[in-house]
């Protein structure tokens, strides 16, 4: 009875908050696009990415490709012709942040100008709208069309979450740019999704230094071979502690059990098709036995 009366607070509480969220931070009038394809792939930027599009080029073929982050900077990207673009990094569109994060995002976004030559439909959160430098960037390519979307964290009982998810009023933590990937996908109708390059595989790369700078080497598929252990970054500045960098992963893997089970009462399957991934959510699957 204990249980069951701190489970009701609990729940009662995080709705609360989060409703409390939704009326300061969400617009009500998100409307994603139709899908051109009934299967999707999204496209991480893990380090088994390119070795599994290399195997599996034909997979993709009759599949829409949704890429993230900095995927357009690399040769892949023109190769592919992803049909969307999805990112919930703050560093890639905040002014106020470490000049590193200024110098990458502003390269990014002169990579997307310059090399989309399709249309592209470009996923970015509604707190980038304020600020004008990413958009700036952007504005001499006519292929995007954007999308802001809310990012508010939906919390409360499973039936609360998954109307505020099918609403497009926000999602679980976004802690990992997967989160806003499914969430869009699972509500755009695709019938399966799914993972390339979601390693995830962070874990076993973490360390401390004689400062007691807690260090993550967070290897891509396109710089697996010269990335170092840095700190990890509070929205673009600063660094997380120990149980801060644990905490976000905690909340990333979490929040795909929470998004497994929206997508299930949506008739929709994900498969995890990366190999050795650390994501143990999905249904696992070897795209060589299909």
């Amino acid at each position: 009875m204990v249980l069951k009366v701190q489970s009701f607070l609990s729940n009662l509480g995080a709705m609360i908050s989060t409703l409390i969220r939704i009326i300061l931070l969400a617009k009500f009038r998100v409307k994603l696009s139709s899908p051109t394809q009934k299967e999707c792939v999204i496209l991480a930027n893990g380090p088994s990415l390119k070795s599994s599009i290399q195997q599996h080029r034909s997979f993709l073929e009759d599949k829409d490709l949704i890429c993230v982050n900095h995927f357009p900077s690399t040769d892949l990207y023109q190769q592919l012709k992803p049909a969307y673009y999805v990112t919930s990094a703050p560093d890639l569109w905040l002014d106020d942040i470490d000049d590193f994060f200024v110098a990458q995002s502003n390269q990014l976004f002169k990579d997307m100008a310059t090399g989309t030559e399709w249309p592209m439909i470009f996923h970015i959160p509604y707190e980038s709208k304020k600020y004008q430098r990413w958009q700036g960037l952007l504005k001499s390519n006519p292929n995007f069309t954007f999308i802001f979307y809310n990012n508010t964290p939906i919390e409360g009982w499973e039936w609360f979450r998954h109307w505020c998810f099918g609403k497009n009023l926000g999602m679980p933590r976004p802690h990992n740019v997967l989160i806003p990937c499914l969430t869009h996908a699972i509500n755009m109708g695709y019938s399966n999704i799914y993972l390339f390059g979601a390693d995830h595989s962070w874990l076993s790369e973490i360390s401390v230094n004689d400062q007691n700078q807690v260090l993550i080497n967070q290897k891509h598929f396109y710089d697996q071979h010269t990335s170092v252990g840095k700190p990890l970054d509070k929205r673009g500045v600063g660094q997380r502690n120990m149980p801060e960098l644990l905490t976000k992963f905690v909340t990333a893997f979490s929040g795909y059990f929470v998004l497994n089970k929206y997508a299930k009462s949506r008739g929709v399957s994900i498969f995890n098709a990366t190999p050795g991934s650390f994501i143990d959510a999905f249904e696992r699957i070897d795209l060589k036995t299909l």
